[in-house]
């Protein structure tokens, strides 16, 4: 076996070439070692280039016949041949990133589906954890490299994907409180209780729909989505029904409040945060538009400091009330 000629590591010059040699049947082999501690194999007279088989172990031997170790592209494939040249397969550790190597020992990229669970790695063959973002969509993969799928919670917040492992823009954490009824009021206790000078619905799909066209903006950029934050959703609805119970349209509110001072009132912590309002009178998911199509709002709705947002669509005294309170 050659591993018995090995005395330490052998250093290796990358090739991507390949080359194919013809060896007489019957002809004596030995493995050959330089005074510069490479090693080569011969067959007969000829020096081996190219790939061989050796004892049951790939080698492969550059354009001089010197062995190879570490990475080696051939032909476009990448392979790694361990400190003795054997190539490998399976998984390895290089330069504290795991890559996946196939029976055929090339280098894995992309999607790839191993003992039915699936992993990602990006161009240069490394294994990918966290969000990953892939032909526009959003992935996520455990501290081991694995896709996740159905609701996994991640820094503290509650997202959902698919069986495909794909990001839904619908968060979980907001299904509680989605859906209320005509006539019903969106109180806060920490904060004052709210006149019912108008009837109120909130526009919980409409709510949704928003945050779906907001995350596609940020993710066709680039950017990671935005997380439905309850608290935060509670005061845009506060705020939306203080617009029309008050009537006026503002930041600061007729007594010289502002959401910041709601905030603070009910402990919520933040470093950066945001309010953007808006109104129509026929369609809340209009309010979308409306926000996009302004430049310092369309700033909020994009802004790389805010990873949260609530957000509160009432109809009520004829307006589409809609408010997005952005945070950190």
């Amino acid at each position: 076996m050659m591993k018995t000629f090995l005395q330490k590591t052998i250093s290796t010059t990358v090739v991507c070439a390949i080359v194919t040699i013809l060896i007489p049947l019957g002809v004596s082999a030995h493995w050959n070692k330089a005074a510069d501690n490479t090693w080569s194999y011969t067959e007969g007279n000829q020096v081996v280039r190219g790939w061989k088989n050796i004892s049951g172990a790939w080698y492969y031997f550059n354009s001089i016949g010197k062995m190879n170790t570490g990475w080696v592209c051939d032909n476009g494939t990448w392979y790694y041949n361990n400190n003795s040249g054997e190539m490998q397969k399976g998984w390895i550790k290089n330069n504290n990133n795991w890559y996946y190597l196939n029976n055929s020992g090339a280098m894995q990229t992309y999607w790839v589906n191993i003992n039915g669970i699936w992993y990602y790695f990006d161009s240069t063959g490394a294994m990918r954890t966290n969000w990953i973002k892939d032909n526009g969509k959003w992935y996520y993969a455990d501290s081991e490299g694995k896709m996740k799928t159905g609701t996994v919670n991640v820094n503290g917040n509650t997202y959902y994907f698919n069986r495909s492992g794909e990001l839904q823009t619908y968060n979980l954490s907001n299904q509680n409180t989605s859906n209320n009824n005509e006539g019903t009021t969106v109180d806060i206790s920490e904060l004052a209780k709210l006149p019912q000078n108008y009837s109120i619905s909130v526009q919980a799909t409409d709510e949704n729909k928003i945050f779906e066209l907001m995350n596609q903006k940020r993710i066709d950029a680039g950017l990671k989505p935005l997380i439905m934050d309850n608290t935060l959703s509670q005061v845009a609805r506060y705020k939306s029904n203080h617009m029309i119970q008050y009537n006026y349209f503002d930041h600061t509110t007729p007594d010289g409040s502002k959401w910041t001072s709601w905030l603070k009132t009910i402990g919520y912590k933040y470093t950066a945060t945001g309010e953007n309002i808006a109104y129509n009178t026929y369609d809340a998911v209009e309010l979308f538009n409306q926000w996009w199509n302004s430049p310092g709002h369309r700033a909020n709705i994009m802004n790389t400091s805010y990873n949260k947002v609530g957000i509160g669509v009432l109809n009520g005294n004829g307006k589409y009330m809609g408010t997005q309170e952005f945070s950190n």
